[in-house]
């Protein structure tokens, strides 16, 4: 480890926080709205936000529509996905990465999210990041501005000191080990006061219903990019499911994932004897592609998750960095759960991502590399049983 790495993290958040003061010295004054303006900020990522959909349309009950404009300040990366949605008025989509920089694209943003004139703006994220939700709760200058309490995930005790002032309140987060999806509806009970019932998320976009691109083909999904190389489940693995699926199904297959996956598929195409397809769907098609399959195969990525919020059956195999704080999710009473998980049990499941055994550079860690082929088949001919039924 660098021995000087604590002091340049100290000095970036140093940098940081004065490169957003004189951003936002001199902003001109805000607009005036008819409606009172509620900023909700959520920076995380795909799978973080559609987990939030839970929650996320208890806001507009909250702040209803006759009295209270809502902004969704987001980010771009899931834009498509949350501007079908009925639960917000507006969205400001904001690049994380190009908004982590000293530029004049932070600046920019940074002015026009204090120029909304909002009278309360929310973060209900857990692990809050000083650069991004954080700097935007400052930058709204709202009478109100609420987080969660937060976790030490992203953060370090000066972060946490400068950002906490920035805040009129923080709600509590309590200190045992729950889901995510218990972990949004806490932050809304704390800030509503009123009780939220936990749901499986549900992804409604009213396109989809109408459309026939994937409607009258039978086929199934896989899905096996990943964004760590310590989470990816073997291609061979992927091709051996795919070969299993097909000989016992006749089914068709579907590969799909960012551009920059490509290269999984086709390794896995070269590996299977399966007839199988790449699609590159873009993100706003994504739900189509999914709601009409007959399941789903896929690594630890935001497909499971959209997955099961449009209702179809899918199998994600789950490693042991994160176990219990996203997936699996839990048994929810009188709901169905369409979201099953594979895993390699081992000791040090919970190690967030800091794996305890020493890997070769792109090498899986050994809690995916060992989930078999076999349990991942069991949980899928479960799925052609009930669905044979």
């Amino acid at each position: 480890m660098n021995p000087f790495k604590p002091y340049f993290i100290i000095i970036k958040t140093l940098l940081y926080f004065w490169y957003d003061s004189v951003a936002l010295w001199k902003t001109p004054c805000p607009q005036k709205n008819h409606l009172e303006v509620v900023l909700l900020i959520r920076q995380d990522a795909i799978g973080d936000f559609v987990m939030w959909l839970d929650t996320a349309k208890e806001y507009r009950k909250l702040y209803h529509s006759d009295k209270y404009r809502i902004i969704l300040v987001g980010n771009a990366m899931w834009f498509d996905l949350a501007k079908g949605l009925p639960y917000w008025d507006e969205i400001l989509p904001i690049d994380v990465k190009k908004f982590k920089t000293f530029s004049r694209y932070r600046l920019s943003i940074l002015r026009q999210v204090r120029s909304l004139g909002a009278k309360i703006a929310i973060q209900p994220t857990l692990s809050r990041e000083f650069f991004h939700g954080d700097s935007l709760i400052r930058a709204s200058n709202a009478f109100k501005k609420i987080s969660s309490i937060g976790d030490m995930s992203n953060r370090n005790f000066l972060k946490k000191t400068l950002a906490d002032r920035w805040h009129t309140k923080l709600i509590p987060a309590s200190t045992q080990s729950m889901t995510e999806l218990e972990r949004n509806a806490e932050f809304f009970q704390g800030l509503s006061r009123k009780t939220c019932t936990i749901l499986y998320p549900k992804l409604d976009i009213p396109q989809i219903e109408n459309s026939d691109n994937w409607a009258n083909r039978g086929y199934y999904v896989l899905f096996p990019g990943v964004s760590s190389a310590l989470r990816q489940w073997p291609v061979e693995s992927f091709a051996e499911i795919a070969n299993r699926i097909y000989e016992e199904t006749g089914l068709d297959g579907i590969l799909d994932g960012t551009p920059n996956e490509k290269s999984h598929a086709e390794s896995i195409q070269d590996l299977s004897k399966a007839p199988l397809e790449w699609a590159g769907t873009r993100l706003g098609e994504l739900p189509e592609l999914l709601k009409y399959a007959k399941f789903v195969v896929s690594g630890e990525t935001s497909a499971a998750y959209i997955a099961a919020a449009v209702k179809t059956p899918v199998i994600c195999v789950l490693g042991g960095a994160y176990f219990g704080r996203f997936l699996p999710y839990p048994d929810l009473t009188g709901q169905e759960l369409v979201l099953k998980t594979v895993s390699y049990k081992m000791s040090c499941f919970g190690c967030n991502a800091a794996c305890v055994y020493k890997l070769e550079k792109d090498e899986p860690a050994p809690c995916i590399s060992n989930v078999s082929v076999e349990a991942v088949w069991q949980e899928v001919e479960k799925i052609i049983e009930t669905r044979a039924s």
